[in-house]
């Protein structure tokens, strides 16, 4: 079984869109270094890895999955690829870079539930893979 180890990287600031380290964001539009409110929303971004998920059947053309992980990209498409072959989905069209994973799955994921249920497995199956 293959495994890889989670990244470290900073949060990003929600509306600064730049990354926050020791609770401190620099403000792009001023230069000045900001102190983050304490519950200010963070997210995901570089190194973590940008996940597109979506299906071009016509009952789940509505569905798209977005997540970012703190895994290397070659991780997460690993996992990504074995969710197709357990599954026996088909993919449209798949993309992959450093920092980023588009896949769009064609005619056998007919239903919002079993969308969903892929999307997460894809996204989430990382987590089950042991850490090097």
């Amino acid at each position: 079984m293959a495994s890889w180890k989670a990244i470290d990287g900073p949060g990003w600031h929600e509306h600064a869109k730049t990354p926050v380290v020791d609770g401190k964001y620099v403000d792009r539009e001023t230069g000045e270094i900001r102190t983050a409110e304490p519950h200010s929303a963070e997210y995901l971004g570089p190194p973590a890895v940008d996940i597109i998920i979506q299906a071009i059947h016509a009952d789940v053309t509505q569905c798209v999955y977005r997540a970012s992980r703190q895994y290397p990209m070659e991780a997460l498409l690993y996992n990504i690829m074995k969710v197709v072959k357990e599954r026996n989905l088909e993919v449209d069209s798949i993309m992959a870079t450093t920092y980023a994973i588009r896949i769009t799955l064609a005619g056998n994921v007919t239903t919002v539930d079993m969308f969903s249920a892929v999307a997460d497995e894809m996204s989430n199956g990382i987590f089950d893979l042991k850490e090097k």
